[in-house]
């Protein structure tokens, strides 16, 4: 896998863009923090039952999802940032939990058009930049409502009630929830528990210790560390070590 750092303009919707070869077979894909935007260029993707479509985005999801690859696969995966998939212009709570064709949601021409750019390009350096173009056609504005709330609930330092966060920026819990949910896919508590097993997750890349891991992630011990993990990952952490 190739990690590209997006464009400066893209920086506020694109956290980055992968350029990823898969042999043939299975692989367990821990959700994450923002929507994916995928563009097969050699190759098929099947999640679950669904044949994925070659250029699509994928919500947020709740749990691992099982994705099969279909011969030798590669695409170009846009991570996107929490309210990042706004871009596409589409509320990110009609994508939750969803696989859906590019072309639904934009112009089948132009999803076409980058798609056939993507699969004749010479390289994957290439390939990036077509994608960047691609997505600096569609304006983004992030809500600045969303982004002190995303700020405030990923405090290291203790998780604020919702109810806090709320009365911090003017409004009622409810209107929070509203405004969250349409830019993000999902509820503000949910997406905080999360956002910290995203974390746990990378720290389990450097750390060998599971109870350092729960401790600088944010969580109260390391077995609510374990029952938070099973939930997301669908294994405890030891296993999914294990696995990897």
């Amino acid at each position: 896998m190739a990690t590209f750092a997006p464009h400066p303009s893209l920086r506020t919707s694109v956290a980055a863009i992968d350029v990823v070869a898969n042999a043939a077979g299975e692989n367990s894909v821990l959700p994450s923090t923002g929507a994916v935007l995928g563009f097969q260029f050699r190759g098929r993707v099947r999640a679950g039952e669904q044949l994925l479509s070659q250029a699509g985005v994928t919500g947020l999801q709740e749990r691992a999802r099982i994705y099969s690859y279909l011969g030798v696969t590669s695409s170009v995966l846009v991570r996107f940032t929490p309210q990042g998939v706004g871009r596409l212009g589409v509320p990110a709570a009609e994508l939750a939990s969803r696989s859906v064709p590019l072309e639904q949601l934009l112009p089948g021409a132009r999803v076409r058009e980058v798609t056939e750019r993507i699969a004749a390009a010479p390289d994957d350096a290439s390939r990036v930049a077509a994608v960047e173009r691609f997505l600096q056609e569609h304006p983004f504005a992030r809500d600045p409502v969303v982004t002190r709330a995303l700020e405030r609930l990923g405090d290291l330092n203790g998780m604020p009630s919702l109810a806090a966060v709320a009365a911090e920026l003017a409004l009622s819990e409810r209107q929070l929830e509203r405004r969250f949910v349409r830019a993000v896919g999902m509820m503000p508590k949910r997406f905080a528990r999360l956002a910290r097993f995203q974390r746990a997750v990378a720290l389990m890349e450097s750390s060998s210790g599971l109870a350092a891991v729960a401790q600088h992630a944010g969580y109260y011990d390391q077995s609510h560390f374990v029952r938070e993990f099973r939930a997301f990952a669908g294994a405890s952490p030891s296993a999914w070590r294990v696995r990897r």
